[in-house]
């Protein structure tokens, strides 16, 4: 697979968003952008005409759906290239995964064709069966056979689709057996959100939502969860896309207005953000001031999360008296605590077990004691006798 460098406007638009913060902690992506000066009216025009032709083409492909299953070909490997990489957010297979699909390959052949889209230099680009191409090249490279040179494609004219067909294409022929991080997934969701909304039918959110929540098989609550990352901050949004902060802390920073997420991002950093029990804080005041929100830095900076764990491994020989010195502990420290917060101990001594281990301890451990480890709050823990 080779990769031929095209013109940026055969390939649609650059969904990403792209920042840049004086004076901040955050790398940013350096960008090449065309200023056009002094455009004749022809020029306009034609732009403007492409723009049209573009709309009507996404309209019709929507409404037609149309199929390309008569258009197989086998096509030289070393002609396919795969420029449209960054629009597939799906996971490789792993080393032993693609030597499995190699050995599918020599034994059965190949079951189903790739997609490829043909352009109008003659170029090829491959859009769906990227390890399947791959395994053909591996498998072309140690045998040298031509069976494996030529793979069998489904060809479409790249001038007769359009971005949003070929990125749910990739989604579509992925979601179902494919790995993808819940960044990417989150990345794709965006994506799609911003080239769907621009078909007629897509103008509605809930429409949106319920093809988007269709195609990517979640519930419509997890979509416009996902969606809530179009309300950050460009920052934010790119730190996201990269996978540099989590779902968690993106959402914690869409509470306050993208001016305030940026002047959070500048003063904390893409680290000091991820302590979310300070960005909690932060995010409390949508209404703060600059001013107000350096002091509120300055002062959560000085905090401790609330809670911590520690992971404690016993032989079975201690097991019972570890669990009795915990038990003394609740009753005599951990008590007095939790009596100031209505007797509960959520916020002041937990104890968990592995529930699979003690299945086999029946008998053995001292149940009374148990339980009153497990006790929610101190009348619960009182009436176990």
């Amino acid at each position: 697979m080779k990769k031929i460098k095209q013109e940026r406007d055969v390939f649609g638009e650059d969904l990403r968003p792209d920042y840049s913060i004086k004076n901040s902690h955050i790398k940013y992506r350096i960008t090449e952008v065309e200023i056009p000066l002094n455009h004749s009216a022809e020029f306009i025009e034609e732009m403007a005409k492409k723009d049209r032709e573009a709309l009507i083409r996404r309209e019709r492909i929507f409404n037609e759906k149309p199929e390309y299953f008569n258009e197989i070909q086998r096509i030289d490997i070393d002609k396919i290239n795969d420029e449209l990489a960054t629009w597939n957010l799906f996971e490789y297979p792993t080393k032993m995964e693609q030597i499995d699909l190699m050995r599918s390959i020599e034994n059965v052949g190949l079951l189903n064709p790739i997609y490829v889209t043909v352009h109008d230099n003659g170029s090829y680009n491959v859009i769906i069966g990227r390890c399947r191409l791959l395994a053909y090249c591996n498998l072309w490279k140690k045998t040298n056979l031509d069976k494996y040179r030529f793979i069998p494609c489904y060809v479409i004219p790249f001038s007769q689709v359009d971005e949003l067909y070929i990125r749910s294409m990739m989604i579509e022929s992925n979601i179902c057996f494919r790995k993808i991080s819940k960044g990417n997934m989150v990345k794709a969701l965006l994506e799609n959100y911003e080239a769907m909304k621009r078909v007629k039918k897509y103008r509605n959110e809930k429409n949106l939502g319920m093809e988007l929540s269709k195609q990517f098989q979640v519930s419509e609550s997890t979509v416009f969860n996902y969606l809530k990352a179009k309300n950050l901050c460009n920052p934010a949004q790119t730190l996201l896309y990269d996978d540099e902060i989590s779902l968690q802390v993106a959402t914690y920073l869409t509470k306050v207005p993208k001016e305030t997420q940026e002047k959070i991002l500048e003063l904390c950093g893409k680290e000091g953000v991820k302590a979310i029990f300070r960005l909690r804080l932060l995010t409390n005041n949508e209404n703060i001031t600059p001013e107000q929100l350096e002091k509120e830095i300055k002062r959560v900076n000085e905090l401790l999360p609330q809670k911590t764990k520690i992971t404690i491994e016993v032989s079975q020989a201690l097991l019972n008296p570890l669990m009795q010195h915990l038990l003394d502990f609740k009753r005599n420290v951990a008590a007095e605590k939790a009596s100031r917060m209505q007797g509960k101990f959520k916020d002041v001594f937990n104890v968990r077990f592995n529930e699979k281990d003690l299945s086999y301890y029946k008998g053995i451990i001292d149940e009374t004691v148990l339980k009153k480890l497990l006790a929610k709050n101190l009348v619960a823990m009182s009436k176990i006798k």
